[in-house]
């Protein structure tokens, strides 16, 4: 029983890590729906405290996962996931130095995004601040090759995973601004705002397909273990949300983009973002277990 509470509390840790993480690259390659002018309008900032707001509960909940993971290795209750020789063990392990970095890559974008208000009479330019959060995804993603069952594989798996992480942040993150510009935006620049998506999408989807696929390869390794083990299943379970995803993807591509050309489709579009939102969440959810309650075999 002490178990499943501490193996919840990682898996929900990580599930908002991971949503602060999309946030994130949301907000990086999207930065332009959120900011209309140079004066924020009231949704704006309304927006960039949400976004604030989500990624300083990651931090939080990154916290909560060491000590969670803490409780989990000692297996002594609540007080085990204090105790200091364990914490000393646990922070000179991958899991400390996870830790470690990813808070180091949310504070950096905080940092970034909060850059508008001046510091020392000074304002971060538009390049810097990109740079910074460029630098806090670069880290981000670093930290998913210190543990987990990809930390055995190779230089290219680990590299693949990274490229996997960040398309998958770039994707998810983007999902919120584009909602937004259903609202924000007139026809004329939601259709260019969405087909630029779309152009995009269509190649980094591509890399996220293959990518995955080859890590699933070289975790499962057999067709076998893939339909018996709970790691396999699992990992069908993910494969049935990203295929759903993609029919999604490919909706909004193909049928309600189409339809902005005459004036049409704004709320069809925002409600099925709204499931594909839906869809992502869950996503994230599976691969947290997958990280986190449930491995690989071999």
């Amino acid at each position: 029983m002490e178990m499943i509470i501490w193996n919840t509390v990682i898996v929900l840790s990580k599930i908002v890590f991971y949503v602060g993480f999309a946030c994130i690259a949301g907000y990086t390659f999207f930065r332009q729906v959120f900011e209309q002018s140079e004066s924020y309008n009231n949704l704006a900032i309304a927006n960039l405290k949400w976004i604030r707001g989500s990624i300083v509960i990651a931090l939080i909940a990154n916290a909560i996962w060491f000590f969670a993971s803490t409780g989990a290795m000692a297996e002594e209750g609540i007080q085990g996931a204090f105790d200091p020789d364990i914490l000393d063990i646990m922070w000179d392990s991958s899991i400390g130095d996870g830790t470690l970095l990813r808070g180091i890559g949310l504070a950096l974008a905080i940092f970034a995004i909060t850059s508008h208000i001046k510091f020392k009479s000074v304002a971060l330019s538009n390049s810097i601040k990109l740079s910074i959060l460029g630098l806090s995804l670069i880290v981000l993603s670093y930290t998913f090759t210190l543990f987990g069952h990809v930390s055995e594989l190779g230089v290219l798996e680990k590299v693949l995973l990274m490229l996997h992480v960040l398309v998958m942040a770039w994707w998810f993150g983007a999902l919120f601004p584009l909602k937004q510009a259903c609202h924000e935006q007139d026809y004329e620049q939601l259709y260019s705002v969405m087909g630029k998506f779309g152009r995009q999408a269509s190649i980094a989807v591509s890399l996220l397909l293959i990518a995955g696929l080859w890590l699933a390869f070289q975790l499962v390794g057999n067709v076998e273990e893939l339909v018996s083990s709970s790691y396999g299943q699992t990992l069908l379970l993910k494969l049935v949300l990203v295929v759903s995803i993609l029919g999604i993807a490919a909706k909004h591509k193909l049928k309600l983009v189409p339809q902005l050309k005459n004036n049409d489709g704004r709320e069809a579009l925002s409600k099925s973002i709204s499931i594909e939102m839906v869809v992502a969440f869950a996503i994230l959810s599976v691969t947290a277990g997958l990280t986190s309650v449930v491995g690989p075999a071999n």
